[in-house]
C-alpha cells in the first residue's frame, strides 16, 4: 500500500515542473541552508533540467526504493538519507550505494535528498517529533538545530514516558539509559544520532533525551552525567519522515496549482530484528 496525492482532476493544472525548480521549492520548505556543514544534502544524481511529473518519496536511498519509483513510473525519488556523504572514487556494485546509483542510471530515477535540513527547519521532522511525543512550549536549544525542546503537559516517571514513545512512534520497545527510574516533565528530542547534544540536554536541564543510535561509550556517559536517555532508534525516530515530505510537496503543488504525483513508499522497515518479535 501507498499513499498517493495527485492534481490529476484538475485540467488546469500545469504538468509537471523541472528537477531545478522542485530543488526550489524543497530549498523554500527546508532551506539548505540549515543542513549541517558535513552533509550532503540535494541532487545526488539528476539533470537540474529533466522534466518531472511523478515523485516517489522514501526514507532511504537503495536499489528497492529506485525501483518503487521506477514501477510508479516516477522520474524523481526524495530520500531523508543521502545516498553520498563521503566521496567515493568509483560506481560499483560492491556498495550499497554503488548499486543505488547504477539502479537509478539504467532506471533513470533521479535522486534528490533532504537530510539535516529536514531535520532542523521549522516544520521538519523534528518538530514533528517533538509533536508527536506530545510536547508543549517547543523550542529549538541553541546551538543545537537539530534538535527540539519542549516540556508533557504533566509530570511522569522515565519508565511510563518510555512506554508513551513506544506507543506514540509505533516501535516495540526503546532502550532506557538510566540508573532508575524518575520523574520527567522537560525533554530535549532529536531525530536520527542525537547524542552530539548530550550537553545540550544538561545545559538547558532536560529530564530526558529522546533519539536513536546511542553508542556504548555515548551511555556511559549519559549515565556518568546523570542524563537520562530514551534511545527509539534511528529508524524509530525518523520513519515518519516519508509521510511528511509526501504530505508537504504535495500540499506544495497545490498551492501553485500544478499537477505532481506524489507516491509514499511504505515498504521500509526497521533494519535490526527483535527476537522477541518473532
Amino acid at each position: 500500500m501507498h499513499a498517493v496525492f495527485s492534481l490529476q482532476e484538475e485540467d488546469t493544472a500545469v504538468c509537471g515542473l523541472s528537477l531545478s525548480r522542485i530543488v526550489e521549492i524543497a530549498d523554500q520548505l527546508f532551506p539548505f541552508e540549515q543542513a549541517e556543514t558535513w552533509d550532503n544534502c540535494g541532487i545526488q544524481i539528476g539533470d537540474p533540467d529533466r522534466a518531472i511529473s511523478a515523485i516517489a518519496f522514501s526514507l532511504d536511498a537503495t536499489p528497492q526504493t529506485v525501483n518503487f519509483a521506477r514501477q510508479h513510473a516516477c522520474e524523481l525519488l526524495i530520500t531523508h538519507h543521502p545516498v553520498l556523504i563521503e566521496p567515493i572514487r568509483a560506481v560499483l556494485p560492491d556498495s550499497l550505494a554503488g548499486r543505488t546509483l547504477l539502479a537509478a542510471g539504467r532506471l533513470a530515477v533521479d535522486i534528490l535528498s533532504l537530510h539535516t535540513n529536514l531535520d532542523s527547519a521549522q516544520g521538519g521532522l523534528n518538530d514533528h517529533l517533538a509533536e508527536t511525543l506530545g510536547l508543549q512550549e517547543i523550542s529549538t536549544p541553541v546551538p543545537a538545530t537539530c534538535a527540539r525542546l519542549g516540556k508533557l503537559a504533566t509530570p511522569t516517571t522515565l519508565f511510563r514516558f518510555a512506554e508513551k514513545v513506544a506507543a506514540d512512534l509505533g516501535i516495540p520497545r526503546p532502550r532506557i539509559i538510566s540508573a532508575k527510574d524518575c520523574s520527567v516533565q522537560m525533554v530535549i528530542c532529536a531525530s536520527g544520532s542525537g547524542m552530539g547534544y548530550l550537553r545540550e540536554a544538561l545545559t538547558y536541564r532536560a529530564d530526558v533525551m529522546v533519539t536513536g543510535d546511542v553508542r556504548y561509550h555515548a551511555a556511559r556517559e549519559a549515565l556518568e552525567m546523570g542524563m537520562p536517555v530514551i534511545d527509539a532508534g534511528h529508524f524509530g525516530t525518523e520513519r515518519k519522515a516519508v509521510a511528511l515530505m509526501t504530505e508537504v510537496f504535495a500540499g506544495e503543488f497545490r498551492k501553485i496549482d500544478v499537477d505532481v504525483a506524489c507516491y509514499q513508499c511504505e515498504s521500509e522497515r526497521e533494519p535490526f530484528m527483535d527476537i522477541f518479535d518473532r
